[in-house]
């Protein structure tokens, strides 16, 4: 059976409102653009659509791909649907923290009650990425930088990503110590003293050195949500 997923841009305006600039600013057309988001959902899943996706873009004052939070709109599509997957494409990886992304992740699969599939991705929009990132050498890639020592950085962070992405998703407790994280940072000791960490959970021992972290809760899905990769220019992106 092929099945189809729609995606969207998440677009503000109509032309003319979007010739007269800045329609991202705009919370009447934000609003209009949410209600109109909703009856698309809503069609496509009495239609039988498969799912529904949507990028992570942000700083789009100019309104034409106004998907700020992948989470929140996320969730905006789940709340409109009964059955379509709700396919945030994706979480891009020089913008997140990895734990924080797979706890969201892990989140929102209950949420959706297990209607969610996640993509993650390298990030090109240099204006929003290069002020989101998390770590100063990682930054956006594109034509500009394709094949250069950028794009070789960028590339090597996001299989580290993806990386710890996937252990914190299916291991109870991990540790990852790598180039771009170190998981938990070494010689981490907590100083909020409990006993409630080391009768009733794991990774730290009685004198709070912290050894392993994980992530609460495990995702719906299992091993967790079908994860997706977003590519438009690359055949290595595409293989990996």
């Amino acid at each position: 059976m092929i099945r189809f997923n729609p995606f969207m841009y998440c677009t503000v305006g109509r032309r003319a409102e979007l010739e007269r600039g800045m329609a991202g600013k705009d919370p009447a057309l934000f609003q209009r653009m949410l209600d109109e988001i909703a009856d698309y959902v809503r069609f496509a899943d009495d239609a039988g659509y498969a799912g529904w996706g949507h990028p992570e873009h942000h700083l789009q004052i100019e309104g034409f791909e106004a998907a700020n939070d992948p989470t929140l709109m996320g969730m905006w599509l789940g709340q409109h649907s009964r059955r379509l997957r709700v396919i945030t494409c994706g979480f891009v990886s020089t913008a997140h923290n990895p734990l924080r992304t797979a706890e969201a992740i892990a989140t929102m699969d209950h949420m959706l009650k297990g209607r969610l599939g996640v993509g993650l991705v390298r990030g090109y929009q240099s204006r929003w990425v290069d002020n989101f990132k998390v770590k100063a050498e990682v930054g956006a890639v594109g034509p500009w930088n394709k094949n250069l020592e950028a794009d070789r950085i960028n590339r090597e962070y996001f299989g580290e990503f993806v990386d710890v992405v996937v252990k914190a998703l299916t291991q109870d407790t991990f540790s990852h110590q790598g180039k771009y994280w170190q998981l938990p940072p070494p010689g981490m000791v907590n100083p909020h003293r409990h006993d409630v960490y080391t009768r009733y959970g794991r990774g730290v021992d009685a004198d709070m050195r912290i050894s392993e972290i994980g992530i609460a809760p495990r995702p719906l899905q299992s091993p967790h949500p079908p994860l997706y990769g977003g590519f438009g220019a690359s055949l290595r992106t595409a293989r990996f």
